[in-house]
């Protein structure tokens, strides 16, 4: 009898564990596709329009349901903020250093696909207060993307010399020069990339 019992314990302790990791599978499913559609709204719509109802309605969950998982719309944000800083730094990282063409490909397929929602965003900075911390950020790492990338003409300038010539790289690589011949003045990816690297 006691061989029976100790048996059905262990039968019931696996199937507790294997609902609870079916569960998790789940609840990170719920949550992957959660992320998905708040990007989506955060990258498209104003700030102050999305809702936690509209990226609710959008992935097909309850709001309670969003709310356990990332509380507030802040702490959504902050969750899709860590998801596009992941996917860029797979993006830009880590450089072709040594051929200019290459770095300027890598960078403007960076651009093609990040660009609209960084441009999307930046408009919106100075009114939302949430965006500024990320946005920085993102400057931060294209400085120092541009001083690993231009590490060895850097280096051959004296040190007053040295910071302009960083501005001017990282003038010369930013997202409004891509948005200006990119969507402004409607050229092909290929034709950025010769600007820039000509530049």
């Amino acid at each position: 009898m006691l061989a029976i019992y100790n048996v059905y314990i262990m039968n019931m302790n696996s199937r507790r564990a294997y609902d609870g990791a079916l569960r998790a599978e789940k609840a990170e499913e719920t949550a992957q596709r959660v992320l998905v559609e708040a990007e989506r709204l955060f990258a498209t719509e104003p700030f102050d329009r999305v809702t936690l109802g509209a990226v609710a309605q959008a992935a097909g969950v309850t709001i309670p349901t969003l709310q356990r998982r990332f509380g507030n719309k802040d702490g959504l944000f902050g969750a899709c903020a860590m998801r596009v800083a992941e996917r860029v730094k797979r993006q830009l990282g880590p450089p072709p250093v040594g051929s200019i063409t290459m770095c300027m490909a890598q960078h403007v397929a960076h651009y093609e696909r990040e660009g609209a929602m960084m441009w999307h965003l930046l408009r919106q900075e100075a009114d939302v207060v949430l965006l500024q911390a990320p946005l920085a950020a993102g400057r931060a790492s294209h400085r120092a993307w541009v001083e690993t990338v231009f590490a060895k003409s850097i280096g051959r300038v004296d040190r007053r010399k040295r910071r302009p010539r960083i501005d001017a790289l990282v003038a010369v690589t930013d997202l409004f020069v891509w948005k200006l011949l990119r969507i402004d003045l409607g050229r092909s990816a290929a034709e950025v990339e010769a600007v820039m690297c000509a530049m």
